[in-house]
């Protein structure tokens, strides 16, 4: 048994990680994952359906110098979480999680975190409750502007208030108060 067990671990181990555009995804489980009879979500490249078809997140990216574009979908990704890229499907930019709090606070939550400087703004909709309700949230980042060191700044000064400066990890758990049944 372990004269079988080593060439595969070997296998595996030269064969380096699933790349998101090369994820082999059945088509069958991205259907079920993308959408349901109880969500209208249509998953696209740039659209993300969350909780089997029930909520539609989609995201833009902009540069300080104005430039913007609209981020795409990574493969593969799960019911309740995901991640996009704005460049290359190799190069993952935000994660994002819907997750259902319901049984803790009443809600359904939205956590998100970026490894990215770039403006953006991420809108996340329900799209089984009428506009009448709380059904989508806008969280809007502004892209942070690097400016060059300055003469006598010092290394460490300059890393902590310039260079490590990013967007901080979103935690929304009162996202949505009207997902969860009465």
């Amino acid at each position: 048994m372990l004269g079988v067990t080593v060439p595969i671990i070997s296998f595996l181990l030269l064969a380096g990680p699933v790349l998101a555009g090369e994820a082999n995804v059945p088509a069958s489980d991205l259907e079920a994952s993308s959408s349901s009879q109880s969500g209208g979500c249509v998953e696209s490249d740039t659209v993300m359906c969350l909780q089997d078809g029930r909520y539609e997140a989609t995201l833009e990216w902009m540069t300080p110098d104005g430039r913007a574009g609209e981020a795409k979908v990574a493969r593969p990704r799960t019911s309740d979480s995901g991640l996009f890229y704005f460049f290359s499907y190799n190069n993952w930019e935000v994660l994002l999680k819907v997750l259902d709090g319901c049984t803790f606070n009443g809600h359904h939550w939205v956590y998100a975190a970026s490894a990215s400087d770039l403006g953006m703004e991420l809108v996340v909709r329900d799209t089984t409750l009428p506009d009448t309700q709380v059904n989508a949230k806008t969280y809007t980042f502004a892209p942070h502007s690097r400016r060059a060191q300055m003469p006598g700044e010092s290394d460490e000064d300059y890393q902590a208030n310039v260079l490590a400066k990013g967007h901080p990890a979103l935690t929304d758990s009162s996202a949505f108060p009207d997902a969860c049944e009465s």
